[in-house]
């Protein structure tokens, strides 16, 4: 009896070692891709300068939801607590725009690569990647009209289950997801529509850059737009409020926050073209 006890004892602590073994490894992958350097983007894009750019610019970080993550003053905060799979930090972008370049700015911003060559993590660049120069310059004189202030913000931290997901491939890096989403795009439906094809590029962060949905976010595909009236449709962007009065979550929050700032023409267009997009089954 005393030699089995003994013989399942080395068992169990061999089963021990192996999981406790495989978990390390496992956390030495996630590692590895969660801190996976790409270059720097070449990029000599520079802070616009004339009189009414920093206007502009904050009508773009508005817009694109520059301030969820970042703060009210940019000074960084933490904007997302789900462990055990991640804990997000927005970085306090009035540092970084006191010790950082325009172009390496913009390389964060519109690439998704830091300062220091890392990739970037939950930061949508896939959506600011079509960001026109002209905007992105705007926006980069924006966050430099803040004054420094505050401290450096944590890095962001993955949980186990979060370290899961990478290893199996279910979250992606900026960089990974402009490359995922590179043959993607939204509908060119002609010249008619063309303004409202603009504006949807403040969808594309949840919905995709084809406007199809993401199931991680639970976004609809957007043809759902076709079943609102136009009222009904810029209710929803103004105040985040749908026909049935429910609460629809992240999107009523966005309408509130983002796009509201939108002006009645361009909620107009873009209804407009999700109706045809819709119409048209593209």
């Amino acid at each position: 009896m005393k030699r089995v006890i003994r013989w399942a004892g080395l068992g169990l602590a061999g089963l021990v070692t192996v999981v406790l073994f495989a978990g390390l490894g496992a956390f030495a992958a996630s590692e590895v891709l969660f801190r996976r350097s790409y270059p720097k983007a070449e990029t000599q894009l520079v802070a616009a300068r004339d009189p009414g750019a920093v206007e502009r610019g904050r009508r773009v970080a508005l817009i694109n939801g520059c301030h969820d993550c970042h703060g009210k003053d940019l000074d960084g905060r933490m904007f997302h607590d789900e462990m055990p799979i991640f804990r997000g930090y927005g970085p306090n972008l009035t540092l970084a725009a006191a010790e950082q370049s325009d172009g390496e700015l913009d390389s964060a911003i519109r690439h998704g690569v830091a300062a220091d060559g890392r990739s970037l993590w939950i930061m949508p660049s896939e959506a600011f990647a079509e960001l026109t120069d002209q905007e992105t310059s705007d926006l980069l004189a924006y966050i430099r009209s803040f004054p420094v202030k505050g401290e450096e913000q944590p890095r962001s931290q993955i949980g186990p289950v979060g370290r899961l997901g990478l290893i199996l491939g279910k979250f992606h890096s900026a960089p990974q997801m402009l490359r995922l989403d590179a043959d993607r795009y939204r509908p060119d439906l002609g010249p008619t529509y063309a303004k409202g094809r603009e504006v949807a590029r403040a969808c594309t962060e949840c919905h995709g850059k084809d406007l199809r949905g993401r199931e991680a976010l639970k976004a609809p595909d957007l043809d759902v737009a076709a079943a609102y009236s136009p009222q009904d449709f810029a209710t929803l962007l103004r105040t985040g409020v749908p026909p049935t009065g429910r609460d629809l979550g992240l999107m009523s929050g966005v309408a509130r926050d983002r796009f509201s700032h939108l002006s009645d023409d361009e909620v107009a267009a873009l209804y407009e073209y999700l109706r045809a997009r819709a119409d048209k089954g593209v």
